[in-house]
């Protein structure tokens, strides 16, 4: 078993994401062959851009503030305790929707 101190973890800003930060809590790194698990901070007014993860199944779940996911078809809005999941191929878009910061979870099977 491996434990980890989520506040410990640094956080690494996202390249091509307006106000996003991830720590990586466990990853391939660490063993695992099954998923990735990340703790993600988006800035208030932060997204991302329209993207796609063509292998991984993809979940969100947010604890602090509010999601925005949404692509050309259809758009959620997530409040703490809720998540979505998004299957391989389906594009997304993430925009901070809260007028502060957002914190959530992200966890990619397989690993991405």
């Amino acid at each position: 078993m491996k434990t980890v101190n989520i506040p410990d973890i640094p956080s690494v800003k996202v390249k091509d994401r307006e106000g996003l930060y991830h720590k990586d809590i466990f990853t391939e790194k660490d063993g695992t062959k099954h998923l990735t698990f990340h703790h993600a901070l988006m800035e208030k007014g932060g997204h991302g851009q329209l993207h796609s993860h063509p292998h991984s199944e993809h979940v969100l779940m947010v604890t602090e503030g509010s999601l925005e996911v949404r692509n050309d078809k259809e758009s959620h809005a997530l409040t703490p305790g809720m998540a979505i999941l998004i299957m391989p191929t389906e594009e997304h878009e993430i925009i901070n929707s809260f007028d502060g910061r957002t914190v959530y979870y992200v966890i990619y099977g397989p690993p991405r």
